[in-house]
């Protein structure tokens, strides 16, 4: 059996899509269990759509989303645990598919994101080394895995102490013990863009931050182990570089320091920057020059 565990709020619009996705799995067995993560639940609050009697409705008052999805854990009876964001949506071969990876730990998928437009683009899939999809967040998204709920209660479940990247952050605690990470390339998830509000609720500052300090982590790991190769190392620094262009804005002087780590030595050529001729401004002045240029120019415009 699979628990499909929906974490919300209150974003009640989104709801009724993420439990029909839920239910609408084929060919497996499953409990649903919505974990509403407000502070206070209203008297006469009946959360479980008209229709639908084999749904479990559990609170969890402290604030976040691996409070709530460990509390879903706990209350989990299946072999397998399928997290749903609530602003996502499963195709409903999603979990069928993964499942044919039966001695697998953890099931890793690629997503589609959903632009409040209409556009569509699959996400970033570097399955062949799964330390390059980790180090360079190519491994699919929360709704999009798949996971041995055994496995997950003996990590511990959710690191709380993360407010960003907990998906990538209980991998690599999963990798580095061991556990067995089975890349599926099934794109069977939709994870659509919202206006605002998240479960997951931090700045930008806090999720910049706390990339960078979660990639650290894993290289130092791989560097410890003698697992450094220079594939990965290009995948660490091809996230880093994406990072570091966000923390210049917050501080360009943290950001220098950790650029000077990790990128004075060896030449490097950034790649997937949505900026027109990036690499060649980057190639002609280098990382502060050309970011404090992008700047100047954002904001000069009205």
């Amino acid at each position: 059996m699979v628990s499909i565990i929906i974490p919300y709020i209150d974003e009640h619009d989104y709801l009724a899509d993420a439990i029909a996705s839920a239910a609408g799995q084929l060919d497996v067995e499953t409990e649903i269990i919505l974990v509403c993560n407000a502070p206070v639940i209203p008297d006469g609050y009946h959360p479980i759509p008209e229709g639908y009697t084999d749904i479990r409705f559990i609170h969890e008052p402290q604030a976040g989303s691996a409070h709530a999805r460990n509390a879903g854990l706990r209350a989990a009876n299946g072999e397998w645990i399928q997290f749903l964001d609530v602003d996502d949506i499963l195709h409903p071969d999603k979990i069928y598919h993964q499942l044919h990876h039966e001695s697998a730990d953890v099931i890793v998928s690629p997503h589609t994101y959903l632009f409040l437009n209409g556009k569509k683009e699959n996400s970033k899939w570097l399955p062949a080394d799964l330390w390059v999809g980790l180090l360079n967040s190519g491994l699919g998204s929360t709704s999009s895995m798949l996971w041995k709920r055994e496995v997950l209660i003996e990590a511990g479940g959710w690191n709380t102490s993360y407010q960003s990247h907990q998906e990538y952050e209980l991998l690599f605690r999963l990798m580095s013990t061991g556990k067995k990470i089975v890349p599926n390339d099934h794109c069977e998830t939709i994870v659509r863009q919202r206006k605002s509000g998240s479960i997951t609720s931090t700045t930008k500052s806090v999720r910049v931050r706390e990339g960078i300090q979660l990639r650290e982590l894993m290289w130092n790991y791989l560097v410890s182990k003698g697992q450094d190769t220079p594939g990965r190392f290009d995948a660490f620094r091809q996230y880093m570089f994406r990072q570091l262009r966000g923390l210049f804005r917050q501080d360009a002087g943290e950001a220098m320091a950790l650029y000077k780590k990790y990128f004075s030595k060896t030449p490097f050529v950034p790649r997937d920057i949505h900026v027109p001729g990036y690499a060649i401004l980057y190639r002609i002045f280098g990382f502060k020059l050309t970011e404090g240029m992008i700047q100047r120019v954002v904001s000069a415009r009205p």
